[in-house]
């Protein structure tokens, strides 16, 4: 005759935390098949659950409150929409852009944070700190495990981008990092100046150019 316990244990074993850890109740008078599907299901659920709060946990993402009331209803629309992701299944970026003190980051962390909802592995940085772990990926333990996990995420969210001019040299790294990750992860850049901007401000316009024209060009565009 079964044994509830042994059965437990044998979940335990096998790693069927549902059964395992006593979240539902073990039936006796149920359809077999009926109820195979039951604990499958729960357990698949579980473990989805289970796999998003370590997305969350490793996104590095800002906890900030989002109001959508906040928002005017064009751009409340939008990012509705946005929160499909059919743009991130596609490859594509998104640019949000707007004055200081607009909610940049809010909306572009609530995006991310319906990602994760999906599935998606989301990672968030500003600039500087990007280029801090390019430059010292190399010697550093820390910045190398940063650096091989933007590679392997689906969604970078790129903060206070471009909200100074960058040296020539370091607009080359920002080029070269983000085109060899951009092809399989879409980035998320947040910035308080227009690209038309960026390029006045660059020392290497060229690259500047190259850079908006592959990753910025055909990207959604969230204004605030």
């Amino acid at each position: 005759m079964a044994n509830k316990t042994k059965i437990r244990e044998m979940a335990r074993l096998l790693g069927i935390q549902v059964i395992a850890d006593k979240k539902f109740d073990l039936k006796e008078s149920e359809n077999n098949l009926d109820y195979l599907q039951f604990v499958f299901e729960k357990e698949l659920d579980a473990r989805r659950r289970n796999s998003i709060a370590k997305i969350r946990k490793a996104s590095n993402l800002p906890k900030l409150a989002f109001n959508s009331e906040r928002l005017d209803e064009g751009i409340r629309y939008q990012v509705s929409n946005l929160l499909s992701c059919n743009w991130i299944e596609q490859s594509k970026n998104l640019l949000v852009v707007g004055e200081c003190i607009t909610g940049k980051t809010t909306v572009a962390a609530h995006l991310a944070e319906g990602a994760i909802d999906k599935g998606f592995k989301v990672f968030y940085l500003k600039l500087d700190e990007m280029l801090l772990v390019i430059n010292n990926k190399d010697t550093l333990k820390k910045a190398k495990a940063t650096f091989n996990k933007i590679r392997n995420i689906d969604l970078l969210v790129l903060d206070e981008f471009f909200y100074l001019d960058q040296s020539r040299e370091d607009l080359a790294l920002i080029y070269k990092t983000l085109m060899g990750i951009n092809e399989t992860t879409s980035i998320i850049f947040i910035s308080n100046r227009e690209p038309s901007d960026w390029i006045a401000g660059a020392e290497d316009k060229y690259t500047m150019q190259l850079l908006i024209q592959r990753a910025i060009a055909s990207s959604d565009v969230v204004k605030l």
